[in-house]
């Protein structure tokens, strides 16, 4: 059910949405909480002549977990109006635990103390897995967002493939500069810039896009 109201218009009328047309999207399929991505408990799908599989847990410092009190809500397949499935309903706690894990891996994990050689390889490894699941990432794609599957497959997931192996290349060239002052005697003056991450974001995705968000 949506909400319509018109410029200029003082009331409100409900809009009945017609899913197998394809109208309108809910408001609960615009809202995402936490990224997602395989787990033990998942839940399986026969579709597009493969069967694939699909996460329904939050995923908080490196576990598959249930949200606080075992809350959960159906994610619908904007083509048809079905529940594909319920996945976890992140809690207020379930948010700050997720902040703070990853302040904690960021401050003190192993990927700050990384080579940034390495960092590119393993990004670059990521995007190898992708393209090699890319068919069952696009699937999956396609009927979470409602997008058609050669668009799911070629931009969705395949234009994020390319963006991982781009800021892959950039990983050991991100460095600072040196800028040109005025001598000021007798001291010999220097000033350079030094470029590094300030931390933490929090990002909430469109239910439209999902892979390109993230990426």
């Amino acid at each position: 059910m949506c909400v319509r109201k018109l410029r200029g218009e003082d009331g409100e009328e409900e809009l009945v949405v017609d899913y197998v047309r394809g109208r309108y999207p809910t408001r609960k399929q615009c809202l995402t909480a936490l990224v997602m991505n395989g787990l033990p408990s998942q839940v399986e799908k026969n579709i597009n002549n493969m069967t694939v599989k699909i996460p329904h847990q939050l995923f908080i410092n490196g576990e598959f977990v249930d949200a606080e009190g075992g809350k959960t809500y159906k994610t619908i397949n904007p083509t048809d109006g079905t529940a594909i499935c319920e996945v976890s309903l992140a809690q207020i706690s379930d948010v700050d635990k997720a902040v703070a894990a990853a302040k904690e891996a960021f401050e003190s994990g192993e990927w700050g103390k990384m080579n940034p050689r390495d960092r590119g390889r393993l990004i670059y490894k990521l995007a190898d897995l992708m393209e090699e699941h890319q068919d069952e990432l696009a699937t999956i794609e396609a009927m979470d967002s409602g997008a058609v599957y050669t668009l799911a497959l070629k931009t969705h997931v395949g234009m994020s493939i390319q963006t991982f192996r781009y800021f892959a290349g950039w990983c050991d060239k991100i460095q600072g500069s040196t800028i040109p002052i005025n001598q000021a005697r007798p001291n010999r003056n220097l000033t350079f810039t030094k470029k590094e991450p300030i931390g933490c974001s929090e990002v909430q995705n469109p239910w439209n896009c999902f892979w390109l968000a993230v990426v």
